[in-house]
């Protein structure tokens, strides 16, 4: 298969498998043949000259595996029986004779460096070289290879911008080449042939172009040029002997540039390719000044350049910016700054992103110059922390937020799975695509109030790739001074479980995540004032944890970048129908749970939806699938009104609780009821028209609720039992439930038997009843109004 414009100047065929990517943007001087009785008969020639040539006597083998580094070798055999490789150079002389004939062999895999070139001369020709492999054939970018490639039991594959001037084969493997070009012919001219640089191209100024291509040539590429003066009277040479001359090697332009290349054949017959040099065109401008815009107001397709005081009133578009000395651009809350090219602020200048603004690239190129990017949290208190990540380059840990102690910063360790403390905050920047648990300033207020933070630095852009352990935990953040889409984040990486969010004051009974999957997002308002709960957009600044895949990077791109999310994934969200469900207590505990009915989503476990319980918190109400619980759970459409939802229940304390819907969307907000089902009191609630306030135990309790969508007629009261009876003490209370059941009399008594406390006539389900400061274990005995008796004990 081919990905990226290629030049191939030959046959192309394949005996197993498919044939794809050589469309329109692709050149192929040939017939592709699939699977026909030409490749079937290539197939069978193709095995037997592997073996025929593997069968040829060697004439050397003490030649080390690796081959290249400048050397010159003449014609022979060369066998050895390891993985081999060529780096560098290497130099093939014919010494004169046309026919001969060179021939590398290797026992195992064979690889070719990156920039590496086979260099024929003195006659040497490449229908003459062969390159013998039991094993794969990997060809690195830009490398320059002459002769005919067979690889036996293994693929080939052809880096970007790499050349072949001969064939290459496989007896079973895939064949992958990507930007590259190649002439099956194999032979060699007596004159060089310039070929054709393309595409031309019109950008905007400070601003790289794509990819230059050389084809059509015949020779040796021995380096390009580029000049601002088509006639190239004036050159700069650019030291590259590739077919291709990648924008990146190129750099930003400010000026109609033209590029050749430079070629020439082994006897030194020196061509190039003038006539069919590639034109990159620079865009128009437009200044900003005291009487407004020279030009007209900037459009995608000019670049801008600020040279008086600006602030923005609406989103602003342009090919590149450059904001002049001692000039101040301000993005206002709420607008967004969107460019193809570079950002340019020159010193003595500035640009400030507003808290609610954002500054979005869709090319990677190279910003120059410092930006302050402004963000402002949600209330907090002074011992609160937030995960942050930086959207700027070098911006330092320590002055990010001056008034934190020094012992609180830290970043999370995906081997121990923890946070470590970073040692010395003050001599550490963020590090790109990271994310660091920082506690608030130690001069904030204890009471919850916003906190105005600050970034300086060079704007981050372009891709940007983090080193991980495979399926681990890791502490990950936002980049870019915009935010970014978390769908595309999760679908670019494979990302199978949730994504995690610290949302919290410090408060050891609650979970300190909120978290995000493609069903939507749940809170965690235990330590979040604003009850917010995260969504398809990842802001500005903002961290999180997120568990890799079967992988060892985790990437980010400007693709992921947006003011809000408008890709077609967006149109599911209008086919979910939703439920939060919120679990509370009097005492300030905070817990959701999502149940979603969408698209792609089944009963079972489904990678990107369903989203697991962290399981930082004893306490819970999560839905269950299998044994596991979830925060988020999606389940298949459409929607069954007989369905049920297990869920699962957890408490640290005995206690007092109510459940309640948070909000619903879809179906649920035209008509349809949801209820709980407690199966220990045997009772429906119907959770859309009041919460459910229960007793319970310390402990798990995962059989206890369902989630249902039709109310039973006959409901059998429960059997009166020792599951259906709470006790726990509160404070000087013990709190007594019994369910459905009421109570007739209560005696508590002390562990050797006194009686404490007598009450007669309850007639009530709940009760609490006084006892003292006493600290010892209590007995209490609960009578019905049918005479049964059962027995609690209670630790006072």
């Amino acid at each position: 298969g081919n990905t990226s414009p290629s030049a191939i100047v030959g046959n192309i065929g394949t005996n197993l498998g498919a044939i794809s990517g050589f469309g329109a943007l692709t050149t192929v001087v040939g017939t592709i043949h699939s699977a026909d009785v030409v490749t079937s008969q290539a197939a069978a020639d193709l095995l037997a000259a592997y073996n025929q040539l593997n069968n040829i006597p060697a004439t050397n083998t003490t030649h080390p595996p690796s081959f290249g580094g400048g050397e010159t070798l003449i014609s022979g055999v060369y066998s050895t029986a390891a993985a081999g490789s060529v780096g560098g150079s290497l130099i093939l002389d014919g010494l004169g004779d046309a026919n001969a004939v060179f021939i590398f062999k290797f026992g195992g895999a064979f690889t070719v460096g990156a920039g590496s070139s086979i260099i024929l001369v003195n006659g040497a020709s490449a229908t003459n070289i062969f390159w013998v492999v039991n094993g794969a054939i990997s060809l690195a970018a830009d490398s320059s290879i002459r002769g005919t490639l067979i690889a036996n039991n293994g693929a080939v594959s052809m880096g970007q911008g790499g050349s072949l001037q001969g064939r290459m084969y496989s007896t079973t493997g895939a064949i992958a080449t990507y930007g590259n070009v190649i002439d099956v012919s194999g032979t060699t001219d007596s004159s060089a042939e310039g070929g054709m640089v393309t595409p031309n191209q019109t950008i905007c100024s400070a601003s790289p172009p794509a990819n230059l291509l050389l084809s059509g040539y015949t020779g040796n590429i021995i380096k390009w040029q580029k000049s601002t003066d088509a006639a190239f009277a004036v050159y700069t040479d650019i030291s590259n002997t590739s077919a291709t001359l990648t924008g990146e090697i190129i750099g930003n332009l400010t000026e109609t540039t033209y590029f050749r290349a430079v070629v020439e054949t082994n006897n030194c017959n020196l061509v190039t390719d003038i006539a069919n040099a590639a034109t990159i065109t620079i865009l128009g401008s437009t200044t900003w000044g005291a009487g407004g815009w020279s030009n007209g107001i900037p459009v995608s397709g000019m670049s801008a350049i600020i040279a008086a005081p600006f602030t923005t009133t609406s989103d602003f578009n342009a090919c590149s910016l450059r904001v002049t000395s001692g000039v101040q651009m301000i993005v206002s809350s709420g607008n967004s700054v969107r460019l193809y090219g570079a950002l340019i602020v020159d010193p003595g200048s500035s640009f400030t992103l507003n808290d609610g603004a954002n500054f979005i690239q869709t090319s990677n190129v190279s910003n120059t110059g410092t930006i302050v990017v402004k963000k402002v949290t949600s209330t907090l208190m002074r011992q609160d922390y937030v995960m942050w990540s930086s959207p700027v380059g070098g911006q330092n840990l320590q002055s990010f937020s001056p008034a934190t102690l020094a012992n609180r910063f830290y970043k999370y360790d995906a081997l121990s799975d923890s946070y470590e403390n970073i040692i010395s905050p003050s001599t550490t920047s963020f590090s790109e695509g990271s994310s660091y648990l920082i506690r608030m300033p130690n001069n904030h207020p204890s009471t919850p109030t916003i906190w105005n933070a600050t970034f300086s630095g060079i704007p981050s852009n372009g891709n940007i790739n983090l080193q991980v352990m495979p399926n681990t935990f890791n502490a990950v953040g936002n980049p870019y001074p915009s935010n970014i889409d978390a769908d595309a984040f999760m679908a670019l990486n494979n990302i199978t479980e949730a994504l995690y969010f610290w949302r919290k004051t410090n408060n050891a009974n609650n979970s300190s995540y909120a978290c995000y999957t493609a069903a939507g997002g749940v809170s965690n308002s235990g330590g979040d004032p604003l009850g917010m709960a995260p969504d398809r957009t990842i802001p500005i600044g903002q961290g999180f944890l997120v568990k890799s895949a079967a992988s060892n990077t985790l990437s980010f791109t400007n693709a992921m970048r947006v003011q809000t999310p408008t890709s077609t994934l967006l149109r599911s969200t209008l086919e979910k129908s939703r439920i939060w469900l919120n679990l509370t207590d009097s005492n300030g505990f905070f817990g959701q749970t999502l149940v979603a009915y969408m698209p792609n989503a089944t009963a079972a476990i489904d990678a990107a939806i369903d989203g697991r319980f962290f399981g930082d918190s004893q306490t819970a109400f999560t839905s269950m699938i299998g044994n596991e619980e979830f925060a988020i759970q999606g389940r298949s459409l459409p929607f069954d009104a007989e369905s049920t939802v297990a869920m699962g229940f957890k408490s640290q304390l005995a206690q007092t609780y109510t459940i309640s819907i948070d909000h619903v969307d879809g179906l649920f907000l035209n008509g349809q009821v949801v209820y709980l089902k407690d199966n220990v009191t045997n009772t429906t609630q119907n959770l859309s028209e009041n919460p459910y306030t229960f007793a319970t135990e310390a402990g798990t309790f995962n059989g206890r609720f369902e989630i249902v969508y039709q109310n039973s007629l006959h409901t059998a009261a429960p059997a009166w039992s020792g599951d259906t009876v709470v006790v726990y003490k509160q404070n000087q209370d013990v709190v007594i439930h019994s369910g459905a059941t009421t109570m007739k009399e209560i005696r508590i008594y002390d562990i050797r038997g006194r009686l404490l406390v007598e009450k007669k006539n309850i007639g009530v389900a709940e009760i609490k009843i006084n006892i003292g400061t006493t600290q010892e274990l209590l007995i209490v005995k609960i009578t019905s109004d049918a005479n049964e008796t059962i027995t609690k004990k209670v630790i006072q």
